[in-house]
């Protein structure tokens, strides 16, 4: 670094990612659970400063309640053993800590109105779900934003699969998006692939109803799980 005259600043970012590349990231022990492609994206998701996300059907990880977690993985993915069940949950509890860590991501997502209504593990555990989103959007108001897009908007630009937008603190590291559906995940880096999501994103965000709205539906439909 003295003999490339590198900047203080990069030096110092540089000399931090040497000294984490010599230990092991939480996620190694997970190894033999999750595909590489997934590891890969935990580095991601560990690294990143702001997640951007639309759901369709199921709620992000890091919102996940235990309860919600664990129905999804025993509710039927034929990918999942029973034996990995603990494991897994305890490898999503994990990565909540992106959130109330020392130094915690920036989270924002669309959720469509079917996510807070399908009565994953029983209107019992979604109803504790839905206060949890409450009590993340109330207690951390500048950090996460929840949005719902209700049936009645119609069709959207977001309609039809999930997706995640990873931003990252460093000027160096572009934006990428994430995917993953019942068999497969996608790393998607490519620049011009990529600002087609942000941009679907960004017009969906703006359909979908006002984070005040949006908050007042998940408290009603918590109400209704009896």
């Amino acid at each position: 670094m003295q003999v490339y005259e590198i900047d203080p600043d990069e030096a110092a970012e540089l000399e931090r990612l040497r000294v984490a590349a010599t230990g092991r990231a939480w996620w190694h022990q997970y190894s033999q659970l999750f595909p590489a492609e997934f590891l890969r994206f935990l580095g991601y998701e560990a690294g990143a400063d702001q997640i951007r996300s639309y759901h369709s059907e199921l709620l992000h990880g890091l919102l996940q309640t235990e309860a919600y977690a664990r129905a999804v993985m025993r509710g039927g993915n034929t990918y999942v053993r029973l034996t990995e069940v603990n494991r897994r949950i305890a490898a999503r509890m994990a990565r909540q800590a992106r959130l109330t860590g020392d130094n915690p991501i920036r989270f924002s997502t669309v959720l469509a109105e079917g996510v807070l209504r399908q009565q994953v593990g029983g209107p019992a555990v979604m109803r504790e779900q839905l206060r949890h989103l409450v009590t993340l959007v109330t207690e951390r108001p500048e950090q996460v934003q929840i949005r719902v897009m209700p049936f009645t908007v119609g069709a959207y630009p977001a309609l039809g699969g999930p997706f995640q937008i990873l931003s990252f603190p460093s000027p160096r590291l572009p934006e990428l998006v994430w995917q993953e559906i019942l068999t497969s995940s996608d790393i998607i880096d490519q620049s011009d692939r990529v600002a087609d999501y942000v941009i679907t994103f960004e017009e969906t965000l703006e359909r979908a109803l006002s984070s005040d709205e949006s908050l007042a539906l998940i408290r009603r439909i918590a109400e209704e799980m009896t």
